[in-house]
């Protein structure tokens, strides 16, 4: 991988109708100006090729982004190798991955899928296809940790609000700092468990240029901020734990914006490597 750029990597990396997505390798998400109509996607589409399937890729964000397809419990299926896919689908470009067709015409042809993409940064802004934007500290302290699910998410990051969004596994109790100065929108600190906020305990900051980052599934009574203060970057926000809609202890970290009457969620950047992690698409 050129050491010219970083890939974001998020498990499955950054997808949005069928994916989910596990680890960073080396650290950035970005926070683009995102299209006036709608936040981009990136898209798996599956159709009819003959008596097999086309999986094309269409990409409709400003950036390269890097995609991995993996598909398992293949039968009757030829043309895909060991069964993972990885390619590096340029910006506003749709490009075909990958064409399955069957080893026996006469049986049919079945597999799972699981789909996954990373934004592609380079840290030079004269590059075309780079992602700037502010550098976000890491926002715990300890680890390394594991990336457990990253933007495009199968199991909730498939939403404008959590697209590039991603979740870190580490113990309950990992210290949970601010990874950039703001003023404390809101905070929960009394939920115990999933109900009745699948956000569980967090804490939300809003920045100067008026977007926001957001901590979530914080351990019940942590939260050692309060509405309206202000926070340095670095300054301890609470504790991670499992509250919330969370399947184990983990820190859901996101950015956000406003669009329209709603926020919406950009692509952001970390402000080192974040080498120490694996990169989930190597997994």
């Amino acid at each position: 991988m050129a050491s010219t750029r970083l890939i974001i990597a998020l498990s499955l990396l950054l997808s949005i109708p069928a994916t989910s997505l596990p680890a960073f390798a080396a650290g950035a998400i970005t926070n683009a100006t995102l299209p006036a109509a709608k936040p981009g996607n990136v898209r798996l589409l599956v159709n009819r090729h003959g008596t097999g399937k086309a999986m094309d890729v269409q990409n409709d964000t400003d950036v390269p982004v890097e995609v991995v397809l993996r598909l398992t419990r293949m039968v009757n299926v030829t043309g895909v190798g060991s069964g993972v896919v990885r390619k590096t689908v340029p910006a506003r470009t749709r490009m075909r991955i990958a064409t399955l067709r069957k080893r026996q015409p006469a049986y049919p042809l079945m597999f799972q899928q699981s789909f996954n993409y990373s934004l592609i940064y380079s840290p030079d802004p004269n590059k075309k296809g780079s992602v700037g934007g502010y550098a976000y500290a890491l926002p715990w302290k300890g680890g390394p940790f594991h990336i457990s699910q990253g933007a495009g998410g199968d199991f909730s990051h498939n939403s404008p609000k959590g697209r590039y969004a991603v979740d870190v596994a580490m113990p309950v109790g990992t210290p949970i700092v601010a990874a950039r100065a703001g003023t404390v929108l809101t905070t929960r600190d009394g939920q115990a468990g999933r109900m009745p906020d699948p956000a569980g305990n967090y804490v939300r900051i809003v920045h100067d240029d008026g977007t926001h980052s957001a901590y979530l599934h914080l351990k019940q009574g942590s939260v050692k901020v309060k509405e309206g203060q202000q926070v340095r970057a670095g300054a301890l926000l609470g504790h991670s734990g499992n509250t919330g809609r969370s399947t184990g202890p983990h820190l859901h970290f996101v950015v956000q914006k406003h669009y329209g009457d709603s926020l919406v969620s950009i692509p952001f950047r970390f402000s080192r490597p974040v080498s120490s992690l694996p990169n989930f698409a190597s997994n």
